[in-house]
């Protein structure tokens, strides 16, 4: 009996590189996040499973467009009416927290006669033939309840214990969840605060014999015996992650243990991410233009989203936008991003800052972020909340 496990959708993301809907029309990274749902149940259909698992981060934003959820019930519905089962376990995006209780968009599934559709807040455990699904939605340390690291781990531990209890032995035994695992690599936005993210050790789960998890939106594989992976996210969301190669998997536990995990390669739309740095005394469009051919050589345009970023001495004049931008359509891209800036030569600074013991640490956390490269405001933002932290609590315990 198979099933087909979806990494996580993340519906409404990435929408300022896609295409701007008007009047009616929604905006192209939605109409590709509904044509990959469109493909998954396609998949589901030609591999005859009996069941959907989705990790979760169903939408992006934690309150969501209503046309978004309206889309994704369209698919349930088609799935219901095919006789798919459908396992939707709850991740970070999924929920929100008050106090001790959990609220979701997801709660207003239960609103629709979905018989056949399930929405897992909670660690639980089903059995489909053969098979035991022990599904775990997203926990971090706050939502815990704890201080450390390892008594969350513990926590984790003991529903896994007890689930395992449950499930006869010679049962296959399948973990799907939307947790990090330890070693794993991360593009950097799945956490909403590092400090208080689970990276979870492999051998948590060593009663299962496939652990399969979410929210890291690379696909990877961490160990081979017993199996433990990331799925990854279903759509390449920004240019972070150009050069993944997303993938659903499909479980079949009569085929022999090493072919029980087939990946499935995910039709996404391509992006290109072109970097041109400009060199004194060249003309900005005709060195563009060069750099845009070379690249569309190596990896095609065709039907991508591309994004031109052109760097220019401070004393070059600009480029002609709109050769550039014509020259990328006419490789086949589905729509372009074009930014283009100087750069400014450094003033000297008679009076400079300097860190010393006069500069209290927090305002030296500052000063030093300010200095360094982060890929985004976001991660520059944990990096100084857990600096901070890390202060507060050496000041703790100083007395």
């Amino acid at each position: 009996m198979s099933s087909l496990i979806v990494g996580d959708l993340h519906l409404g993301k990435g929408l300022s590189i896609g295409k701007p809907g008007s009047g009616s029309s929604l905006n192209s990274r939605v109409v590709d996040q509904i044509r990959l749902l469109d493909w998954v149940f396609e998949q589901a259909v030609n591999e005859h499973v009996r069941s959907i698992i989705l990790t979760g981060d169903i939408c992006e934003a934690v309150k969501p467009d209503y046309i978004l959820i309206e889309l994704f019930v369209d698919f349930l519905k088609q799935c219901e009416e095919c006789g798919f089962t459908v396992h939707i376990i709850a991740g970070n995006h999924d929920l929100k927290r008050t106090g001790t209780r959990y609220a979701s968009y997801l709660d207003l599934i239960a609103a629709f006669d979905l018989p056949h559709v399930h929405v897992y807040k909670d660690i639980s455990t089903i059995i489909e033939d053969n098979v035991a699904y022990t599904f775990l939605p997203f926990r971090d340390m706050r939502s815990l309840d704890c201080s450390e690291t390892e008594d969350a781990f513990d926590k984790i531990s003991s529903w896994l214990t007890y689930e395992l209890a449950s499930i006869p032995h010679y049962y296959t035994k399948v973990l799907v969840g939307h947790l990090a695992i330890e070693g794993s690599i991360y593009i950097g936005d799945e956490f909403d605060n590092i400090s208080n993210e689970l990276m979870c050790p492999a051998s948590m789960f060593e009663g299962y014999d496939y652990t399969i998890m979410g929210h890291v939106h690379k696909p990877q594989e961490l160990e081979e015996e017993p199996y433990v992976a990331h799925v990854g996210s279903l759509d390449i969301s920004d240019f972070g992650e150009t050069d993944h190669e997303k993938i659903v998997m499909l479980f079949d536990d009569s085929q022999p243990p090493e072919d029980k995990i087939a990946e499935i390669t995910v039709p996404t739309r391509p992006l290109r991410h072109i970097l041109v740095n400009v060199p004194a005394g060249f003309d900005a469009t005709t060195y563009a233009l060069k750099k845009v051919r070379a690249v569309n050589k190596s990896k095609s345009f065709e039907n991508a989203i591309v994004k031109v970023e052109i760097k220019l001495d401070e004393d070059s004049d600009g480029s002609d936008r709109q050769e550039i931008i014509k020259e990328v359509y006419d490789l086949g891209a589905f729509h372009i991003i074009l930014t283009e800036s100087k750069s400014v030569s450094a003033v000297p600074v008679t009076n400079q800052t300097v860190m010393n013991n006069e500069i209290g640490p927090e305002a030296a956390i500052e000063i030093y972020a300010d200095g360094e490269e982060f890929y985004s405001d976001k991660e520059k933002t944990d990096f100084t909340n857990v600096c901070k932290e890390i202060v507060t609590e050496w000041k703790s315990s100083q007395g």
